[in-house]
């Protein structure tokens, strides 16, 4: 009788988790949203929908030229050609050069779009999806 009570209070809850999942997530209606991060900033996301899939590339070396370029993470929908980037930081704070080996296109609106490049760090200690205009070919060279 335990048995049984225990194998059907299982079945039950896992009903119930699947059923209640539907409800629990929300429509990406904005293409740019702020939400508050756990450590009290604001996390910007921008979502585009994607021209094609990621291409990979031939390992490219590039600095930054401008100093308000962000590296952002990006989370793929597996049933909508949708990216939602997530900032995660910003191009100034590293002097270093960037090593582009993946790219893809997003569509900003009806007649625009948008290249972004997936770049590591020389040291391999930063990561993540760049916007092409923020980077120009070429390795860094400090001014001294």
């Amino acid at each position: 009788m335990e048995e049984f009570f225990m194998k059907s209070m299982k079945n039950l809850t896992v009903a119930l988790l699947a059923l209640s999942l539907p409800l629990t997530t929300l429509p990406l209606t904005s293409s740019t949203t702020a939400l508050a991060a756990t450590n009290s900033q604001k996390a910007e996301k921008h979502t585009y929908t994607g021209n094609g899939s990621v291409k990979k590339m031939t390992k490219t070396a590039y600095h930054s030229k401008d100093s308000k370029g962000n590296i952002y993470s990006a989370l793929f929908m597996a049933d909508k050609p949708t990216v939602e980037l997530t900032k995660k930081t910003t191009l100034n704070q590293y002097r270093t050069t960037w090593y582009a080996t993946k790219k893809m296109s997003v569509r900003v609106d009806k007649h625009h779009s948008r290249t972004y490049y997936y770049v590591t760090s020389s040291d391999k200690k930063v990561s993540g999806w760049t916007w092409s205009g923020y980077l120009t070919k070429g390795i860094f060279k400090s001014a001294d």
